[in-house]
């Protein structure tokens, strides 16, 4: 719960900073934030309870990083009101990753891991 309550409010400011911060990210509309967000916190919490127990810290980021990635592009495209090329989609990637591995070392170093078994 303490997980998809970080991402519910990190993936949006993740969001809003890459929207002023990179060229290649513009969001017209708030709903495609919205969007993301309500896609991206449940599935990232799902794999959280698959992959933490399973594989190493190393590996746990680049499965995040590979599906934010897949899902920002694919959502950017989709979506009316959100213009985001493959570049933003990165970039976008890398703060959303940064946030889940400190995520993860959280969850890894408070032994909180035993809920996920």
């Amino acid at each position: 719960m303490q997980s998809l309550m970080i991402k519910i409010l990190g993936i949006p400011l993740a969001l809003i900073l890459a929207n002023f911060l990179f060229e290649s990210v513009d969001f017209h509309l708030v709903q495609p934030m919205i969007w993301i967000t309500v896609i991206l916190a449940p599935i990232g919490v799902l794999m959280e309870y698959i992959t933490i127990p399973r594989i190493s810290y190393s590996k746990q980021l680049t499965l995040d990083a590979a599906t934010t990635f897949v899902l920002v592009y694919l959502l950017g495209l989709l979506l009316p009101g959100v213009s985001i090329s493959l570049w933003g989609s990165f970039l976008i990637t890398l703060l959303i990753t940064a946030m889940e591995a400190m995520v993860h070392k959280h969850l890894i170093s408070d032994h909180m891991d035993h809920s996920y078994r």
